[in-house]
């Protein structure tokens, strides 16, 4: 009898169990993960820092509607929505818009601060730099932008480059401002 085959056709059933009950445990987490962040539930809260060195949380904007963008100096896309994102708020956060941009950079902050004061962006930037923040929203694309209403729950989810200029965006930003 040769014992090395037998040792061979016991392990294949060993292997199966093991490879299927990592296939479980790794489809949980991701079921998991995906659901952290759905339309019509509450965003999830986080503290980051801000280019000015101190640190704000998403709940700190609560009562007002948010649009959470997730950004990269290096994201061509993310830096001509940028523009569009800033006319948008410097138009609405009189009434209660606000516009708060996510950078997953891993490099410095001056780095971003210089990015941001030379194009002049005018809202509020923070800084992700272990990326906890944008693997909470599953920001896995960029630009990816969240729109939260005043209670702070998500109404809704963009990724690429959006026309925030257009009248659908504009008329979106407008209903929610109402309610």
């Amino acid at each position: 009898m040769d014992l090395s085959r037998e040792r061979n056709l016991l392990s294949i059933p060993l292997v199966f169990a093991l490879a299927s009950a990592t296939f479980l445990v790794v489809t949980a987490s991701l079921t998991h993960a995906a659901d952290q962040v759905k339309i019509n539930s509450p965003a999830p809260d986080f503290t980051l820092s801000t280019l000015e060195g101190g640190e704000r949380s998403l709940s700190s904007f609560k009562g007002k509607v948010v649009i959470l963008t997730f950004w990269a100096i290096w994201c061509q896309v993310c830096r001509e929505e940028m523009p569009m994102l800033d006319s948008l708020y410097k138009q609405y956060r009189n009434r209660g818009l606000e516009v708060v941009g996510v950078n997953i950079d891993r490099e410095s902050g001056t780095s971003v601060q210089d990015f941001v004061k030379e194009r002049r962006i005018s809202y509020p930037i923070l800084l992700d730099r272990q990326r906890k923040a944008m693997k909470a929203y599953r920001a896995h694309f960029l630009p990816t932008t969240y729109i939260l209403d005043k209670s702070g729950v998500v109404m809704g989810k963009k990724v690429g480059l959006y026309k925030w200029s257009s009248p659908e965006s504009q008329g979106l930003i407008e209903d929610l401002l109402r309610k």
